[in-house]
């Protein structure tokens, strides 16, 4: 089994939706040779849209084609359906939103949350009425909304995630809120000074919540060096973020880009340059002296464990 906590799939399949079937002919292949089994999708919504509509349409879309790809994709709603995505050999999928400058409250969410939805991220980097993102520098943080948006999640077993956001909302969620916490996909800032990448004292706020980090595969999260955006330095990070949080805190979210365009190109990081490469880095983990069992934990049991307690 492999968990990737972050896959842009659900806009992709609106973006191509011309394309019948389009994950069949885009990505299935891939995600076989991969072997990614499970995988948060996202509706990543362009913060600066003008269309008012796009964030519902691409949710209604995915919804359409979910279901008629039923033969290949499971909706996972809980940790159950996880185990049973695997017996019938599909690929597990828990719905999620990347942001959600575009949510218009709290009756909307109830609704997604029936539809499917168990993942989000309040914000992509912008501020908005719930949260503000990296392109604020922490004069902002959560707002009232932001936390009444916070509470029926918890309320109802949704995964919260903590990505994209300034530090000052960063901290606000973890006050204000009690379960486990995710960053679905972000690196660590002491092997890269990147602003989506994240301080020794944030990975430890994410333990201290039983909670879990996705090593990313965006090449100028890995490094600024051209030389270092490879498998090698990737796994640097994932070894950085186990000294400093424990070998049962660190697991994977790939945050594979290189498929949004029409024609699909590569991820531009050697070693990693599709979803059909993630098993390089297990086999550079076990050349660096991680055992079966703690790669296992890296692949997916530590993303499970949020899963089984949260997705109830």
């Amino acid at each position: 089994m492999i968990f990737d906590a972050h896959g842009d799939i659900l806009t992709d399949m609106y973006q191509q939706r011309h394309i019948e079937n389009s994950f069949k002919k885009r990505h299935l292949d891939l995600y076989k040779s991969g072997g990614v089994t499970h995988s948060i999708f996202v509706n990543y919504t362009n913060p600066n849209t003008n269309d008012n509509n796009l964030f519902s349409n691409i949710f209604e879309n995915s919804f359409i084609e979910l279901k008629k790809n039923s033969d290949i994709f499971k909706i996972c709603l809980n940790y159950n359906d996880m185990l049973e995505s695997l017996k019938e050999g599909k690929i597990g999928v828990i719905i999620g939103m990347e942001g959600i400058a575009q949510l218009e409250g709290v009756n909307q969410l109830r609704e997604l949350y029936k539809n499917g939805v168990r993942h989000a991220s309040l914000t992509w980097n912008e501020e908005n009425k719930y949260a503000s993102g990296l392109s604020n520098l922490n004069t902002r943080g959560l707002t009232a909304k932001g936390i009444e948006i916070l509470s029926l999640m918890e309320e109802l077993g949704m995964i919260i995630d903590l990505a994209h956001l300034n530090e000052k909302s960063f901290y606000d969620v973890i006050n204000n809120t009690s379960k486990p916490l995710i960053i679905s996909h972000g690196n660590t800032k002491t092997l890269c000074d990147n602003i989506r990448n994240y301080t020794d004292d944030q990975l430890l706020s994410i333990k201290k919540r039983n909670g879990v980090i996705g090593i990313c595969g965006i090449r100028d999260f890995i490094a600024k060096e051209t030389e270092f955006q490879n498998v090698e330095y990737l796994v640097k990070h994932i070894d950085h973020a186990v000294k400093i949080m424990g070998i049962n805190h660190v697991g994977l979210g790939f945050d594979f880009c290189y498929y949004l365009s029409e024609i699909p190109k590569d991820n531009h990081v050697k070693g990693l340059l599709t979803i059909a490469d993630v098993g390089n880095i297990f086999i550079e983990l076990k050349r660096i002296g991680y055992s079966d069992e703690d790669i296992e934990k890296i692949k997916h049991l530590n993303f499970e464990r949020v899963v089984k307690e949260i997705l109830c």
